[in-house]
């Protein structure tokens, strides 16, 4: 369920900073939440005994107890607070680890009115609290919310972009706007915010021009823009005009084969920019695997919706039988090498990353089961477990500027939260092994 009290877009997106100032930020800023955000709706909960997973610090904190109180985080403890509520439902946390509630950053939710019904609780039963929708119908979005924030449903929050902003013609019509030479992109853009959109996502043959347009919109209405690399701009300059993330490797890949110390400059200027990466990594594990049949799933194929099966299986034989015309298939292994080395790199050049799955944008990306391979291949790519449990929890509040109440176990904070076996720290593999998944306070059957 949506929170029950709203957050204004300025503090949604806030200015940006280098991860140093907002790590600090947080730090100063969790004491003063404000009470005002415990809603009294929902009975009060106590986790017990539980180990928590401190995401900032990147350690377990043993024998804690955690209360809930509606929605929020009101006590994270030691010793049980003298004033327990006394209608307080308790779980027994021993032996096991409590860990904010993940974020699937790049996803494809709102393209068909049915999806919510199909996609939340595999999502749920993921451990995904909230998704970034990267491109689909505005109106779908608003209905999803709307059903939300009124408890017609369960599901995970999210944040969309409506349609996909792009050159004339879009590289795909559906759920594009092309954006001609004579597009009055304020109007446009007012249309877009007017109809609940949270971002503005631009695609890869936009102008140069159309993107300043779209940077200045921002700057003047506290809002952001984030998406692919342009082919026709240069990459310094849409991180100079304030793009807030870069999706996937496009353009990067190719610069980082062709000229390192270049990658170096753009690593520096998006950690100095507050600009942030989500690599989606899973998208070229699939490419490198293009001959591989382990990579359907079929214990999850009841979750993907029949025209979407048949578009993947035509995608697949259209790249399949381009590596057979140009015969490049013992290439692909070490391309994906790379784009992990790639990852790597700017990570330790401190871009911040954000885990993202590309359901619905890739084939053979599955709900809920991507997010983890996406994790799991981060940590393939050299990230310790801490830093890549980060990109799907404390990451995803710092692009939203909301780390004051969301992304880690932590007074005022909402309780998105989930129970695991194992300790993550140890092997993000753990958070495949949930006991209890809790949304905004409520707890969620496994």
């Amino acid at each position: 369920m949506k929170p029950k009290y709203s957050i204004s877009l300025s503090l949604l997106f806030g200015c940006t900073r280098t991860s140093g100032l907002l790590l600090i930020a947080i730090t100063l800023g969790i004491a003063g939440f404000s009470r005002e955000l415990l809603a009294s709706t929902r009975d009060s909960l106590s986790i017990k005994n539980v180990n928590v997973v401190d995401v900032m610090k990147g350690k377990i904190v043993r024998s804690q107890t955690v209360v809930i109180e509606g929605s929020v985080i009101s006590f994270v403890g030691r010793s049980t607070p003298h004033e327990f509520p006394e209608n307080s439902k308790t779980i027994d946390g021993s032996g096991k680890y409590l860990a904010p509630g993940l974020w699937d950053m790049h996803f494809h939710l709102c393209w068909a009115g049915d999806n919510d019904r199909l996609l939340y609780p595999i999502l749920l039963r993921n451990g995904i609290t909230g998704v970034r929708d990267m491109g689909g119908d505005a109106g779908v979005m608003r209905r999803f919310k709307a059903a939300l924030a009124s408890g017609e449903i369960e599901g995970p929050e999210i944040f969309g972009a409506g349609p996909m902003l792009d050159g004339d013609p879009p590289v795909y019509r559906d759920f594009s706007v092309a954006l001609r030479s004579d597009t009055n992109i304020p109007t446009l853009l007012n249309g877009l915010r007017s109809n609940g959109v949270d971002f503005f996502k631009t695609y890869s043959l936009i102008r140069e021009q159309q993107l300043k347009e779209i940077a200045e919109y921002c700057v003047k209405h506290d809002m952001t823009f984030a998406g692919h690399l342009s082919e026709y701009i240069e990459p310094e300059t849409s991180i100079s005009l304030g793009q807030r993330s870069v999706e996937h490797l496009n353009r990067l890949e190719e610069i980082w084969a062709a000229d390192k110390s270049r990658i170096d400059r753009i690593g520096n200027a998006m950690a100095s920019k507050g600009a942030f990466l989500c690599p989606t990594l899973i998208t070229y594990k699939l490419k490198a695997a293009v001959r591989d049949h382990s990579i359907i799933n079929d214990e999850y194929a009841k979750y993907i919706p029949q025209s979407l099966t048949k578009e993947w299986k035509e995608v697949w034989a259209k790249r399949i039988a381009r590596h057979e015309k140009n015969g490049d298939w013992n290439s692909l292994d070490g391309k994906f090498e790379s784009q992990k080395q790639l990852v790597r790199f700017l990570h330790k050049k401190g871009v911040i990353l954000l885990a993202g799955s590309d359901f619905a944008g890739m084939p053979y990306v599955y709900p809920g089961i991507g997010l983890h391979q996406e994790l799991e291949l981060l940590a393939a790519a050299g990230l310790s477990n801490a830093d890549v449990l980060r990109t799907a929890t404390i990451n995803p509040a710092l692009y939203f500027s909301e780390a004051k109440i969301r992304g880690s176990v932590t007074v005022g904070k909402y309780a998105d939260l989930l129970l695991l076996k194992k300790d993550p720290l140890r092997d993000i593999r753990a958070l495949r092994e949930l006991s209890v998944v809790i949304s905004k306070g409520k707890v969620l059957e496994q």
